[in-house]
């Protein structure tokens, strides 16, 4: 976990000719990204810190000579969008229910006490956090969004799977996509999100199967390829047929098995999880 400005060091990648992977590995190996179209850049989200943020705003708009004009933010997780400070001339956009989740957590949690207690939590970092400011989108979309630039096209889903503000990016040039935190590659999901819903997230990635990808740059951990897709949905279908079988058996969250899957990052993965699914099974 990042406690140091030596830990906020981030790693820039060239994963295609027009696409890039930002990652910052001490904090749950999280990525942001960038399309570098033929007359501006789209970024897609920010990392945790406006520090971070800067660092690669200017390594990308220098490396590729052109001005990074959007700003598109997966969902509402703050290590997602914490750094948009940064993007403030440029236009920032994201789903419909990303400006709505952004209020309420204003309302509740993002408050001066819970900045300033973060700040106490690692000193080292206090002028940084400083830096931070929310700033909310300045549109949406519910399903879908393009953006053009000469004959190259960005293409934007709403997915509502991993929160119910979650959305994709997908780049068909070069087949990229950009998935948020719907995919974390090699770990356990990150499911526990009380706005969440299981069942679009499994129907956002049936839809995704029909589409022609290559390369997937997850919310967290390195990059994968279109088969993690079909590989993370046949785990969570079976996830939640457990789940289904132990609510209708009169059963706990302790007696649900499982299924195998990759490593959790942390330990409060599965339990958080089934703790959701039990609450939204019993409910729909």
């Amino acid at each position: 976990m990042a406690n140091s400005v030596k830990a906020l060091k981030i790693d820039i990648e060239e994963v295609t000719s027009r696409t890039v992977r930002i990652n910052h590995k001490e904090y749950f190996d999280v990525n942001a990204g960038a399309i570098i179209l033929d007359n501006f850049i789209i970024v897609i989200d920010t990392l945790q810190y406006p520090k971070q943020t800067q660092e690669f705003r200017e390594v990308l708009e220098e490396k590729y000579g052109l001005p990074v004009k959007y700003l598109f933010i997966t969902h509402y997780h703050g290590d997602h969008h914490f750094g948009a400070v940064k993007f403030k001339d440029v236009e920032i956009f994201g789903s419909n229910e990303l400006r709505r989740n952004m209020e309420k957590r204003l309302e509740t949690s993002w408050n001066q006490k819970a900045f300033d207690d973060w700040k106490e939590s690692v000193p080292d970092l206090a002028e940084i956090i400083e830096e931070i400011e929310i700033i909310l989108p300045h549109k949406g979309f519910d399903e879908k969004y393009v953006l053009f630039d000469n004959d190259l096209k960005v293409e934007f889903y709403g997915s509502g799977g991993h929160s119910s503000c979650s959305s994709i990016a997908y780049f068909p040039d070069q087949k990229v996509l950009f998935a948020g935190d719907e995919i974390a590659s090699g770990f356990w999901i990150f499911m526990s999100d009380t706005t969440g819903n299981p069942e679009k997230w499994i129907e956002s990635f049936e839809r995704l199967l029909k589409l022609d990808i290559d390369i997937i740059v997850p919310g967290h951990d390195p990059i994968t390829g279109k088969e993690y897709i079909e590989e993370q949905l046949i785990f969570m279908k079976k996830l939640k047929e457990r789940v289904l079988d132990a609510l209708s058996q009169g059963k706990g969250i302790e007696d649900v098995d499982v299924p195998n899957y990759y490593e959790p990052a942390t330990e409060w993965q599965i339990p958080e999880a089934l703790k959701f699914l039990f609450k939204f099974y019993s409910e729909n």
